[in-house]
């Protein structure tokens, strides 16, 4: 599978989405409608950019300070290659973008407080990973970070630009980080000694230690959803759920829970999505 066949496979933000509305996924995966910019998303992809590119140097060197400049390098490439997309944003008000630059700041000075990266030294960053499991789906996924220690233990670690959630909320954020362990699993036939996500915004770690059960488990789960995306997928029928994400949807303009009727569903994003299952 190529990187244009990503259409034909679950990925754990696919399968979220789903989750919380049936509706946004067809928009999104099968009539691939576009999605507006928000600064939201893409201060969470300024953040990661500039975690990446971090440890490109040498240890001593990566302080809050580097971070720092290196959040506007990244930002004046981002907008050199992308004029429009400051308009898109900030409506040509500066201090908009001063106000979302903070907050891009405040997120990596969170992270120095949570970690010391000039003693780390990871194995992968952006770590992109496929791989059919034993039900035939197509997964794949970007894995953040992944740390393997000098015996050999692995540990992947997710950033989360967001604030953690009540613990009665943390299942889709485990889901996640165990879709992350099974597809290393299947494709390293290692499994990760430890699991954490780091939410920036209030600096909390989520720690999760996998088992081979969570595997099974995870597996399990993924062909669950994908029984019933596939099932909605032939009917042509993807419900809307009503939740409060709906005040931040990209598709509100077409949402028939919002008096909107939605276009024709895409029969070639339908016949993509259904070869995510291999034969």
């Amino acid at each position: 599978m190529t990187s244009a066949d990503h259409s034909a496979a679950l990925s754990p933000s696919r399968i979220g989405t789903f989750r919380n509305c049936p509706l946004q996924f067809r928009f999104q995966v099968i009539d691939k409608l576009p999605a507006k910019e928000s600064p939201v998303r893409r201060r969470g992809t300024l953040v990661h950019s500039v975690l990446e590119n971090l440890f490109d140097l040498p240890a001593k060197e990566r302080r809050f300070e580097s971070a720092d400049q290196k959040i506007y390098e990244i930002w004046e490439d981002t907008i050199d290659e992308n004029p429009e997309l400051y308009a898109e944003l900030f409506k040509g008000d500066k201090s908009e973008e001063n106000q979302f630059l903070e907050s891009c700041r405040e997120l990596l000075a969170n992270y120095f407080l949570m970690e010391n990266p000039d003693r780390l030294n990871p194995a992968h960053r952006e770590k992109y990973l496929r791989v059919t499991n034993k039900d035939h789906l197509r997964l794949h996924g970007y894995i953040d970070r992944v740390d393997i220690s000098p015996t050999g233990l692995v540990r992947i670690v997710d950033y989360k630009t967001g604030k953690a959630p009540a613990e009665r909320y943390i299942g889709p954020y485990q889901f996640q980080i165990r879709f992350y362990a099974l597809i290393w699993y299947l494709t390293q036939g290692d499994l990760p000694a430890r699991l954490q996500l780091l939410f920036l915004k209030d600096r909390q770690v989520y720690t999760y230690t996998p088992t081979i059960a969570d595997i099974d488990a995870t597996n399990a789960e993924i062909l669950a959803v994908w029984e019933q995306i596939s099932s909605q997928a032939r009917s042509g029928d993807f419900p809307p759920r009503r939740s409060p994400l709906c005040n931040w949807c990209d598709y509100r303009a077409h949402c028939p829970l919002l008096g909107a009727n939605p276009p024709e569903i895409s029969e070639e994003g339908v016949q993509k999505l259904l070869s995510t299952q291999v034969n």
